[in-house]
């Protein structure tokens, strides 16, 4: 019997990283700055909250939140707060000599929020695969966990291949696409989006699933559904998270006490406040505020 031939097809690499260098994330505070320097590899900046100052280069500028920038190798660069606000900084750095990198260079962009997603999956795979103790802007090496999952490498590189594909689709996308609910899932994804904004607009308010039922015309049990289905936390569980990482900039920024932070956030008592930041950041806000402290 003849054997039948196959074509095999080599699948193009549009962007392939070699190597992973750093992967950071960083809650500076309001005075945080950094000594400038240059290496010869690429490297992100992406303001996850508030905005920062950048130098690149000559060029100095403000990073605002949820822009990201790109740093070709061999380009100098520097980072600092801007001596009156707390921010949040994801940054990775890498090695890929992919041409479609080119696009990239010095460029800064709007990150839209669905593949924002993807930062959230390159830092939990990064705290899987490697041993990343308190951010350190010094530090020069990934060490890997003996105890990492499998393959959390390996979905480092992938998930960073493709947001980096995905931002290039998006970025040559030349008009809106309008969305359809052609599923149960893509609906769901529609109402805990909704969810999300109403607690983000009311962070420094109260409001209560009763009250977002009332505004959204769905019903409870059905919201709370789909929050817990697309974000893996209850609606609740958000909306004190939210309240937890605004109170850690309140912190940093040093312009409030902390019954001044419990109040400004909603929060029934200072003492209460104190408990639920425990809960969420394994430390009282008294000590986290001593462990942002710059040396």
């Amino acid at each position: 019997m003849q054997n039948t031939i196959y074509i095999k097809h080599e699948i193009a690499n549009v962007i392939n990283i070699a190597k992973i260098i750093t992967i950071h994330y960083f809650e500076y505070g309001k005075d945080y700055k950094f000594n400038g320097e240059s290496h010869d590899f690429w490297e992100i900046i992406y303001s996850d909250k508030g905005h920062v100052c950048i130098t690149r280069g000559e060029h100095e500028f403000m990073l605002e939140q949820g822009e990201l920038v790109f740093l070709r190798p061999n380009l100098y660069h520097n980072i600092c707060s801007d001596g009156k606000h707390a921010a949040n900084v994801f940054i990775i750095s890498f090695d890929t000599n992919s041409s479609a990198m080119r696009y990239f260079e010095d460029k800064v962009i709007k990150i839209p929020d669905r593949l924002k997603g993807l930062i959230s999956q390159i830092i939990a795979e990064g705290k899987s695969a490697f041993i990343l103790p308190m951010p350190d802007p010094k530090l020069r090496e990934l060490i890997p966990k003996e105890d990492s999952m499998i393959g959390a490498q390996q979905l480092v590189r992938l998930n960073l291949e493709q947001f980096l594909i995905l931002l290039l689709r998006h970025e040559q996308q030349t008009k809106t696409n309008y969305q359809f609910f052609t599923s149960k899932s893509k609906f769901d994804n529609h109402i805990a989006a909704q969810i999300k904004k109403l607690l983000e607009d009311h962070l420094f308010d109260k409001i209560t699933v009763s009250q977002i039922s009332e505004q959204l015309h769905y019903g409870k049990t059905h919201l709370s559904t789909a929050f817990k289905k697309v974000y893996n936390r209850s609606i609740i569980d958000y909306y004190t998270f939210i309240k937890i990482e605004e109170a850690k900039r309140l912190i940093r920024e040093e312009n409030y006490s902390i019954t001044e932070i419990s109040t400004i956030l909603k929060f029934d008592t200072p003492q209460y406040f104190s408990k639920r930041f425990k809960q969420y950041v394994s430390m009282s806000p008294k000590e986290y505020l001593l462990s942002v402290k710059i040396d």
